[in-house]
This record gives C-alpha cells, structure tokens and sequence, in this order.
C-alpha cells in the first residue's frame, strides 16, 4: 500500500522503474500476487463545496506551487504568445528572441490594463491597446508615448512583473506568485526520469481542448485516479481493451505513478522486466503532477490534462494532444484527429467529465456528509491524504 509519509524528494531514489509495475500487474493478472488489501476512506462533502476551502486550496496549492502551462512547442518560434486567465490572474507566457520562454503578469504597468487578448498569437512586442505602453519580449519597457509629460517614467523599475517559469521535459511550469522562489527540481523529486524513459520531452503538440466544467476540480482528479470504473463507465468506449481493476499506483515525490493494465498484460506474464520492450503496450501509465495535472502515455500519443479551478463548482480543463512527430500526411493528420476527438469528446467530456457534474448535482442534494473511497479508490485515497497533509486539513 502507498505511504504519503514518505512523500520527499529522497523517495525518488528507491522509486522503481516503470518495467517494475507492469512486472507487479502480470504478477496479478496470473494470481500470483494479491490485489489491495480492502479499505474505507471517507473525504467530506465540504472540500469539494466549501467556498473556504476552494480559497485555501487556491492560495497553497495553484498560487504557490509549480503548476503546468503547457509543452514547450506551443510556443515553437520567438514572439509566440499564449496568454490565459486560467490560475485567476492574468497571465502571459512567450518565447523571447533569444529562444527563452518567459511569464509575465498580463498587466501593462502605467494603468493596468491587459496587454494581450486571451489565446495564442505571435508578437513582435507587448504593446499596450490603451495608450501604447510599449514591452520587448524580455518583458522591458521600451518606450512611453509623449515620455516628457512624466517626470520620471522609470523604464527599469516599470518592466512587466516576471512569474517564475521553467523548463523541463519539454513542459513549460509555472508558479503564479510573482518574486516568489520556485524549486523545480525539488517539486519534480525525480520525476523527470520517467518522463525521459517515455521521452516527453521529444513529443510536439499537435491540438488542444479547452472547455469549463461545472464540477469541481477534484471530482475530475478523482475520476483519472480511479482503476474502478474503467470497465463500467467506459463500457461502450476504452473499457473493452483493459481487464477490470487491474490497476497500481505509487509515489515519486507528491506526485502519483499509476498504471492500468490493458489486455496484453497476459502477454507479459512470465517476461523479465527488461526484456518487455514498449510499456505501454501493456499498461497505460498516467502521472499525477500534484496537485492538478494529469499526464496519460497513450500507446501512440500523449495527452496532458491540466486542471485549473475557478469556483468549487467550476473548473477549466485544458486537454493537449502531443504526438511523437508533427503529423505530415493527410493520413496521419486524420488519425490523431480521430483519435483526439474519441478521447476527448467520447471519452472525457461525455464520460469522466459527465460524472463530475453528475456527481457536484449530487453533492448539493446533501444526501452525502462524505464520499466513500475503497480499496480499488487507492490512488484517490492516497491524492485526498496528501491533500489534508499540505493544507492541514481533516
């Protein structure tokens, strides 16, 4: 069973690969090993209603701690623009002249209006729509239209205001806290190595989803750390390519390791663990990049879900496709196109994400004090307790 106490970096260094669960599932599917042992946690009704606790789980979980954006090829050539609301505040995210990617404030510095319309563009400057405030790409002030009815303009001090932004696996991170210190490497505890293994970093974006759902953003969360419904839920859709709950689940940093056996999994039974070859032909892996990103290694694509609430009943799911080449042909156009539309509108929308809203519809009925989680809920149960351990919450 996973131990949210030993979530530190140092865990990383005795996480297994990821050869090691697909060992451990086959160990499983052949009943050679035993499944969860059982168990009941109940997390109250209240952490996914309470205006409060939205505001708590805002303030230490989306503000103050490295959440993701995007992938770094969203923004392949200098003065690409992705610009957003999604974190509650302005935001803006380029790639300077030089190749650097950047985040500011959205906020032009002499009357505060935004600088850039929400979505993606290509920019030579910032400038600013209400009197042409003028920003380089390396966030600047370059120029002040009629500079000498000011006394002192101050270009230095009146740059836009830098959020803390990195890079690493090809994904762009963010901590939305302006002069605040981010710890990429200490957040990722190592995680990094299993997304070289599945080589994140060498994959490119290819389309993308944005749409709000009236749920809140943990019910979601809730849904992609659950091996229970797959075959329940998804029937008429994924459900027939995998086994019933026949899932695992572990700890690298705060951030959760999980994997879903597929069909093949019989294949593996009695293979060596390095002599396997592509995982993912046995296992669908997902990561959970605590607290509100979901990364989900299709056996030929990549889709990143990114989580960012707006209310307790109200989130914005952002889904990204990344593909392992940009597609060239009409044929491989058609088949990722295919294959985003199943996932993300067959799949997510009219399944995870309907049951999200079914289930926040429910919540306001009060026929439930808590929500019941088992022993097939285990990567939910262990998300929930690490939730309550950083927001000193019960």
């Amino acid at each position: 069973m996973l131990d949210p106490r030993a979530n530190t970096s140092k865990n990383r260094m005795t996480a297994p690969h990821p050869r090691e669960m697909v060992h451990q599932l086959a160990e499983r599917f052949a009943g050679r090993s035993p499944g969860p042992e059982p168990l009941t946690e109940r997390v109250p009704v209240r952490h996914y209603t309470d205006q409060a606790h939205f505001q708590l789980e805002r303030e230490k979980l989306f503000l103050q701690r490295p959440v993701i954006l995007c992938h770094e090829t969203q923004l392949p050539a200098p003065g690409d623009v992705l610009a957003q609301d999604w974190l509650g505040i302005p935001l803006v995210t380029v790639r300077d002249k030089d190749g650097s990617i950047h985040s500011y404030l959205n906020v032009c510095r002499h009357r505060g209006m935004r600088l850039v319309p929400p979505g993606a563009s290509r920019l030579r400057a910032f400038i600013c729509p209400y009197h042409q405030w003028t920003y380089g790409l390396d966030g600047n002030l370059r120029n002040v239209p009629r500079a000498e009815c000011f006394q002192a303009p101050e270009q230095e001090r009146l740059g836009l205001v830098a959020v803390p932004t990195a890079i690493r696996n090809g994904l762009v991170w963010i901590q939305a806290t302006p002069d605040s210190d981010m710890d990429i490497d200490g957040h990722l505890a190592g995680l990094g190595a299993d997304f070289d293994y599945f080589r994140l970093g060498d994959f490119n974006y290819c389309q993308q989803s944005v749409r709000t759902v009236a749920a809140n953003w943990k019910l979601i969360q809730d849904a992609f750390l659950d091996g229970y419904h797959v075959t329940r839920l998804h029937k008429g859709t994924v459900g027939p390519f995998f086994p019933d709950a026949l899932a695992g689940s572990e700890f690298i940093g705060d951030h959760l390791r999980n994997g879903v056996a597929r069909n093949e999994i019989e294949e593996a039974v009695d293979v060596a663990p390095d002599q396997l070859g592509d995982l993912r032909r046995y296992v669908t892996f997902s990561y959970t990049t605590f607290p509100n990103a979901v990364l989900v290694f299709q056996p030929d694509y990549t889709s990143i879900i990114a989580l960012f609430p707006q209310a307790p009943d109200s989130t914005v799911f952002v889904h990204t496709m990344l593909t392992p080449e940009v597609p060239s042909t009409p044929e491989q156009r058609d088949h990722f196109q295919r294959s985003f539309q199943l996932i993300d509108e067959g799949v997510f929308a009219a399944e995870d994400l309907f049951v999200a809203e079914g289930s926040q519809q429910g919540l306001l009925a009060g026929a439930n004090a808590d929500l019941t989680f088992g022993a097939l809920e285990e990567a939910a149960v262990h998300f929930h307790r690490r939730l309550a351990q950083v927001l000193k919450t019960a």
